[in-house]
């Protein structure tokens, strides 16, 4: 998990093609294609398949983040009084852990997820300039070197969107995980 946290996502990304396509393709077979878009209508085993890598690259970064937060607040949570009363009661280790410790820690990893959206965003860009599909982040990246500042400002303003979105749909799933913020 610690490489997924140090390392930024082009650089994962770059690591992605070097040790399974360059080095696979080198010793005479294909695991993953380089990069490149396929539509999804043309074969969708295909499409599938040219996004791998990229997807591989964008969620290692998510999965260690949000596995380190798990376990640092499961370790806090499992000290509480509650979760000894618990104990105490006699439930076994499991329903403590996953009844009442692993409820407790989705408020901070949906606080999380909130602020994930922006750096998803972000690093999808960088993935798409690393792959080489054609996304809004090669847009953007056009739009800037060409300084076309409409489409920067629409870019900005879609992002932005997305984020405004994502803090919307998280406030409503703190009402839907704890019920003392319902009042």
């Amino acid at each position: 998990m610690l490489i997924g946290v140090s390392f930024p996502s082009f650089v994962l990304g770059m690591a992605a093609l070097y040790f399974l396509y360059f080095v696979p393709r080198q010793a005479g077979f294909t695991l993953f294609p380089p990069g490149g878009y396929r539509p999804f209508l043309d074969n969708p085993g295909l499409w599938a398949w040219h996004l791998m890598l990229p997807w591989f690259t964008l969620a290692l970064t998510s999965a260690a983040i949000y596995a380190r937060l798990t376990r640092g607040q499961l370790l806090e949570v499992l000290g509480e009084d509650y979760i000894r009363t618990a104990r105490a009661k006699g439930l076994s280790e499991r329903k403590v852990v996953y009844k009442h410790g692993v409820r407790s820690i989705f408020s901070p990893l949906t606080t999380q997820l909130g602020a994930d959206i922006a750096a998803l965003l972000g690093g999808a860009l960088v993935t798409e300039q690393v792959f080489g599909l054609q996304g809004i982040g090669s847009l953007a990246v056009q739009s800037v070197q060409t300084q076309d500042r409409p489409v920067i400002i629409g870019v900005v303003m879609l992002a932005g969107f997305f984020i405004v979105i994502a803090n919307l749909i998280v406030d409503f799933l703190y009402i839907l995980l704890d019920p003392r913020i319902r009042t």
